[in-house]
C-alpha cells in the first residue's frame, strides 16, 4: 500500500513538472520565443529610433524655418506650406556710365514709367558670385577645335590642288599659302585667348553681380468665399505669377534691360549660392542637376512649357481684345465728335461731303497744272455743293470783296509806278505819245 502511494506521488510530481514545462513553453511562444532581456533590448531600440525620428523632424522644421522656403516646384519657390509662391526674373545689367546724356535720360524715364506701372509689390535682389568662366571656356574650346579641324582640311585640299594641278600660277600658290598662314595665326591667337581666360578663371577673387526681381503671390489674394485645394492654389498662383512676370518684362524693355524668368534649376542654383557661398565653387548644383541623377529622362514636351505656351497665347489674345476695344472706343469718340460738329447730316450726306473734300484736296495738290481762275472756280463750286460747306457764302463774299480790292489796289499802284517812270516830264524823249488818257497797262491788268 505504501509502495502504491509512493508510485502515485511520483507520478503526480512528474505530471506537475510536465504541466509546468508546458505552461512555460506556451507563454514563451506567445511572447515570440523572446526572453525578458530580449524584450527589454527591443524596447530600448524602439525608443531610440523614436527619439532619433523626433530629433530629425525637429531639425528639419528648424532648417525650414531658417531657409524660409519649403521646396522648388514648377519654376516657383514654395513657402509657408504651399500658401505663398515666388517667381524670380533675372535682369541683365547695362553700361549706364558709358551712355550718352540722352541715353541716360531715356533709361531714367523708362525706369520711372516702369515704377509707375507697378500694380503689385516686387523685391529687388542682388547676388554676388565668384566669376565662373567654365561655360565660356567650353564654348571657346569647341570653336578652337572646329577651327583646327577646318584648317587641317583646308591644308589637305591645298596640297591636293598643288599636286594635281600643275597649271597653277605663282600668284595662286602664294594666295593659298597666305590663307593657310592666316588660319594658323588665327588658331594661335585663339589659343592665347583661351589660355589667358583659363589663367584668369583661377583667380577666385573676381566677383560679378547678378540682379533679380522677385515677384510673390499669396493664397490670401484668392477669394475668401471659395475653397481651393492645394493643387488648385498652385495652378492659380503659377498663372498669376507668370502673367505678372511677363508684364514686368514688357515694362522694363524701354530701359534696355534684357530679362529672363528663372526655371527650377536656376532657382535651385540661386538659393544654393545664397545659403552656401563658401561651398558654391566646390559643389555646382547645375552640374549635379544636369547629370540626371535627380530626374527621369523624357523626350516629351515639358508640362511647364505647355502651360507657358498656353499662358502666352492667352496673353496675346487678351492683348488683341484690349486693342480692339480701345480702337472701338476711339472710333466711337471720333464719330461722336464729328457728328456733334455737323448739324443733322446723315451718313450718306457726310459721305458725299467727305468725297468733295477729297476732290478739293486733289485739286489743290495739282493746282499748278491749271489756270488759277479755273482752280478757284472749281473749289468754289465744290464748296457750294456740300451739305455742310467748309466756307460759308458770307465768307466767300468777303473773300471776293477783299480780292477785288487787292486787285484794284495793285492796278492803281501799277499805274502810279508807270506814270512815275515814264511821265516825269510829260514825255520819255523817245518820240512816243505819252498821253495820260491812253494807258497801255489797262489791257494787261484787265
Amino acid at each position: 500500500m505504501d509502495q502504491l502511494v509512493g508510485v502515485l506521488m511520483g507520478l503526480m510530481v512528474i505530471g506537475g513538472a510536465f504541466v509546468g514545462a508546458l505552461i512555460v513553453i506556451v507563454i514563451q511562444r506567445k511572447r515570440g520565443g523572446r526572453t525578458a532581456t530580449q524584450e527589454a533590448q527591443d524596447y530600448r531600440e524602439r525608443m531610440e529610433e523614436k527619439r532619433r525620428q523626433e530629433t530629425m523632424k525637429a531639425r528639419t522644421e528648424k532648417m525650414r524655418d531658417f531657409m524660409e522656403f519649403d521646396r522648388i516646384e514648377d519654376d516657383m519657390i514654395v513657402q509657408d506650406d504651399g500658401n505663398r509662391f515666388c517667381m524670380v526674373i533675372k535682369c541683365m545689367g547695362i553700361n549706364y556710365d558709358l551712355m550718352s546724356e540722352n541715353e541716360m535720360l531715356a533709361v531714367e524715364e523708362g525706369f520711372n514709367n516702369f515704377l509707375n506701372a507697378l500694380k503689385f509689390p516686387i523685391q529687388l535682389y542682388v547676388q554676388s558670385r565668384t566669376l565662373d568662366l567654365s561655360e565660356g571656356l567650353s564654348i571657346y574650346h569647341q570653336r578652337l577645335d572646329k577651327l583646327r579641324s577646318d584648317t587641317e582640311k583646308y591644308i589637305e585640299q591645298v596640297s591636293r590642288a598643288k599636286t594635281s594641278n600643275a597649271n597653277l600660277s605663282q600668284s595662286q600658290r602664294q594666295q593659298m599659302d597666305f590663307e593657310i598662314k592666316k588660319k594658323r595665326n588665327l588658331i594661335e591667337y585663339g589659343t592665347d585667348i583661351v589660355s589667358y581666360i583659363e589663367r584668369m578663371s583661377m583667380n577666385r577673387n573676381i566677383l560679378q553681380r547678378k540682379y533679380y526681381m522677385v515677384v510673390s503671390y499669396s493664397a490670401d489674394e484668392l477669394s475668401l468665399g471659395s475653397n481651393f485645394t492645394k493643387e488648385e492654389i498652385k495652378d492659380v498662383a503659377y498663372s498669376e505669377l507668370y502673367t505678372r512676370c511677363k508684364t514686368l518684362q514688357g515694362a522694363i524693355i524701354p530701359c534696355g534691360v534684357d530679362t529672363e524668368i528663372l526655371r527650377s534649376e536656376d532657382l535651385a542654383e540661386l538659393l544654393f549660392i545664397a545659403y552656401n557661398k563658401d561651398d558654391a565653387n566646390a559643389y555646382n548644383v547645375r552640374d549635379a542637376l544636369k547629370s540626371g541623377i535627380f530626374r527621369l529622362y523624357s523626350t516629351a514636351t515639358s508640362v511647364l512649357d505647355k502651360k507657358k505656351a498656353a499662358l502666352d497665347a492667352k496673353l496675346q489674345e487678351e492683348a488683341l481684345n484690349e486693342a480692339e476695344k480701345a480702337l472701338k472706343v476711339a472710333m466711337e469718340s471720333i464719330r461722336n465728335t464729328t457728328y456733334s460738329n455737323i448739324a443733322g447730316l446723315t451718313e450718306e450726306e457726310q459721305f458725299e461731303d467727305d468725297t468733295k473734300k477729297e476732290a478739293m484736296q486733289i485739286i489743290l495738290e495739282n493746282q499748278d497744272s491749271f489756270d488759277p481762275m479755273v482752280v478757284d472756280k472749281a473749289l468754289e463750286n465744290l464748296n457750294k455743293e456740300m451739305h455742310n460747306p467748309l466756307v460759308s457764302q458770307e465768307e466767300l463774299d468777303a473773300v471776293d470783296a477783299e480780292t477785288k480790292a487787292e486787285i484794284e489796289e495793285e492796278k492803281e499802284q501799277a499805274k502810279q509806278d508807270y506814270m512815275d517812270k515814264n511821265y516825269s516830264n510829260g514825255s520819255t524823249g523817245d518820240g512816243i505819245d505819252n498821253t495820260i488818257g491812253s494807258d497801255p497797262l489797262d489791257g494787261i491788268i484787265n
